[in-house]
């Protein structure tokens, strides 16, 4: 493959950027763990967004290479595919996994019920990044959060531990099946564990 662009995302910031068909978005770690909340538009028509709920129906909780991200809004259908992912996807005792699309995005009112910290959350953050395109906060939608471990607990309710196994170097693949705006926001929240890290984004052609 050949790459046409990278760039780095700092913790607690955002970024929104085009990925066109057949494209490869390359999601990497270099540094350690940092969890990645990731929302996408189909950049003709950007009411057609990643919809994870299709996704869960279609393919699993806990996503990895072989699955497909779906699109909802005005039609469904597959709108990425993994086609790499390098975590050692480890099942902790309490049952978490690495990269789901159940959780939803924090935000600035859920940091300052969760940890007193008046401060954006990847909702706001997501917001920021996409008002580039055009697109207000009402377009930011549930995320595929990854690298994120989440698991549910006998009470039916989500619990997140700390990326474990999530090492510098790790990455995943995206293959875009149509044209898409992407945006990406480095969650602040404590799911990233205790370093302050930024994520890699290339961009891949073949």
């Amino acid at each position: 493959m050949r790459l046409v662009e990278s760039f780095l995302v700092p913790k607690a910031t955002g970024r929104a950027f085009v990925v066109k068909a057949g494209q490869v978005l390359r999601l990497t770690q270099p540094q350690g763990p940092q969890v990645i909340d990731f929302d996408a538009f189909n950049r003709d028509d950007p009411r057609e967004t990643l919809l994870t709920s299709a996704t869960r129906r279609y393919e699993s909780i806990h996503v990895t290479a072989g699955h497909r991200l779906w699109s909802g809004g005005l039609r469904e259908r597959p709108m990425f595919e993994i086609v790499a992912d390098t975590v050692d996807h480890q099942v902790s005792p309490a049952g978490a996994v690495t990269h789901d699309v159940v959780s939803g995005r924090c935000s600035r009112s859920s940091r300052v019920a969760r940890y007193g910290s008046d401060s954006p959350g990847c909702q706001e953050i997501l917001a920021q990044a996409i008002a580039e395109f055009g697109l207000g906060p009402e377009y930011v939608h549930d995320p595929f959060n990854i690298f994120m471990r989440t698991g549910i607990g006998p009470d039916g309710r989500m619990f997140w531990e700390e990326p474990f196994d999530v090492k510098a170097g790790d990455y995943i693949d995206l293959l875009a099946a149509f044209d898409v705006i992407a945006a990406c926001s480095a969650c602040p929240g404590r799911s990233s564990g205790p370093g302050e890290h930024a994520f890699g984004v290339e961009i891949h052609e073949h």
